[in-house]
């Protein structure tokens, strides 16, 4: 969803942030825990080591990534081939109920709902307030990144949404543009800096950092050495790397 603003604002230091969703806004990686623990319960129950298992599950992980993206079922995917891959190694043939049993934990982190990441809310009010110009850009599933964004309650703060299945520094510069301020004016708030903030940076944004917990595939390069990269404890704190 976008919702364009036609108006260009004056020139100031900043006058339009975009954020990012997942693990900046709401946290899903505490979902993704849960639900990789409640799949390695049926594979330790099946015999097997729970801690090996764990090990090849987040390498197969960050591998599928090429072939199925940010899908629904590159998860469950990861969690099942990691217990297959297991039972070959051992020379076993695979359960295909074992299989069902750990997509269907697997699956869990779908049907859980995100909490909010702490004073985000008032956060966000308070750069509205402000006269900020507000975006939310979020890569995902669409359905499964639509239901975040209408169970998290925070859309009314927003002036454009987006929806991507990548972020690039093309897509970032539109949805700028479609918030109605140039990209010198503009910085861009999230917790990894593969996805959020070098494409960002790319398209000419200042970039915050968010300090929180994210999957292997968004580790690495946090000490990103650019004059436009501020490190946030929190998101709270987003207010205080702000120049007027």
């Amino acid at each position: 969803m976008m919702v364009a603003v036609e108006k260009k604002l004056p020139p100031r230091a900043v006058q339009g942030i975009v954020f990012d969703g997942d693990d900046t806004l709401w946290s899903t990686e505490c979902l993704y825990d849960a639900a990789r623990n409640s799949a390695r319960k049926v594979v330790i129950e099946a015999g097997f080591d729970g801690v090996a298992w764990e090990e090849l599950e987040r390498l197969i992980d960050v591998q599928n990534v090429d072939a199925m993206g940010f899908s629904a079922e590159r998860f469950p995917t990861s969690c099942a081939q990691a217990y297959e891959e297991l039972c070959r190694r051992q020379s076993l043939p695979p359960d295909p109920v074992i299989s069902m049993k750990i997509r269907q934990a697997a699956r869990s982190v779908f049907e859980l709902e995100a909490p909010l990441v702490f004073n985000v809310r008032e956060t966000l009010s308070d750069l509205r307030a402000q006269g900020m110009r507000l975006a939310l850009l979020t890569k995902g599933d669409p359905d499964i990144q639509a239901r975040r964004i209408e169970n998290s309650g925070l859309r009314d703060f927003f002036e454009v949404i987006e929806i991507v299945p990548e972020k690039s520094a093309s897509v970032i510069r539109s949805v700028v543009d479609r918030l109605g301020v140039g990209v010198e004016s503009a910085m861009m708030v999230g917790n990894s800096v593969q996805s959020d903030l070098i494409p960002a940076i790319e398209a000419g944004l200042r970039v915050a950092w968010v300090n929180a917990h994210v999957w292997e595939y968004e580790r690495g390069g946090n000490d990103l050495a650019d004059d436009r990269f501020t490190s946030l404890p929190t998101l709270a704190d987003i207010a205080s790397v702000i120049p007027g």
